[in-house]
């Protein structure tokens, strides 16, 4: 009750992707598919209380979701590039 919940569809948009949705595509870490949407979500969460996350804490927030592709590190560079940009925009 009282609490505003955020899917996928929620993000980004095709014509203006979230960073993250940027950052995946851009480091090849969405295969085939099947994880990507908990995978951000789960990047998500853990970027909006960490700006800047050690690999050790981007490992522990995603380990929650499975990828059948094998590319968790593309996965954690990923999210280390979305963190970077997320970073640079709210600096200035």
């Amino acid at each position: 009750d009282g609490q505003d919940v955020r899917t996928i569809e929620g993000l980004g948009a095709p014509n203006a992707p979230h960073p993250l949705q940027a950052a995946f595509a851009l480091e090849d870490a969405a295969q085939c598919g099947f994880c990507t949407p908990g995978q951000l979500m789960a990047a998500s969460a853990l970027l909006s209380t960490h700006s800047n996350p050690s690999d050790d804490q981007i490992v522990a927030a995603m380990s929650g979701n499975l990828c059948r592709c094998g590319t968790y590190p593309k996965i954690v560079r990923a999210v280390r590039r979305a963190a970077a940009t997320l970073r640079e925009a709210s600096n200035g």
